[in-house]
């Protein structure tokens, strides 16, 4: 089956308030916080629509340029925050569309090398199909998210680091 044309553009300050109504984040400010960080030129927040499959948003990412944040993941750039929403959209080839994109990008920037953290029960199988490999990693996600009576959930989650070995420019 053939993948979806997926387009990615980055996200622009007039997008906020669309994607808080697409994947609300509530209080964490979540797409937010990601446009901050491509403001301040340390990711690109991406955003992707599928014309044929749905108006508006269907997935985001972000490439966080300066790598993962735990000292004991090996630098290179990190997508972090995949996601294909709504949940009826997943599973279509959406994210796997995104995913090359993504991985166009990183290439396109002179990197030689992608990853991600993913947990066991997540998309491992697909990641690995798609040439992400075990970095051997292991390591705590840690993230904080605010409900809304504005109280802190810190939650610390296991991942596994993977790694794509982009192909060398010719």
């Amino acid at each position: 089956m053939p993948l979806p044309v997926v387009r990615l553009s980055p996200c622009r300050a007039d997008d906020l308030e669309p994607l808080e109504a697409w994947a609300p984040t509530g209080n964490s400010r979540t797409h937010a916080a990601r446009f901050a960080r491509q403001q301040a030129g340390t990711s690109t927040y991406f955003l992707a629509v599928a014309p044929d499959l749905a108006d508006g948003f269907v997935g985001s990412a972000e490439i966080r340029w300066d790598g993962n944040a735990n000292p004991e993941v090996p630098r290179c750039p990190e997508v972090n925050g995949l996601q294909v929403w709504p949940e009826e959209l997943q599973s279509h080839g959406i994210g796997t569309a995104m995913l090359a994109l993504l991985e166009q990008e990183a290439h396109a920037r002179d990197h030689a090398e992608l990853g991600l953290g993913v947990d066991s029960a997540g998309p491992l199988p697909l990641y690995l199909r798609l040439g992400y490999v075990d970095a051997g990693v292991r390591y705590l996600d840690r993230y904080t998210w605010i409900d809304e009576d504005h109280r802190q959930h810190h939650v610390a989650e296991p991942r596994r680091w993977l790694i794509k070995h982009l192909e060398a420019r010719r």
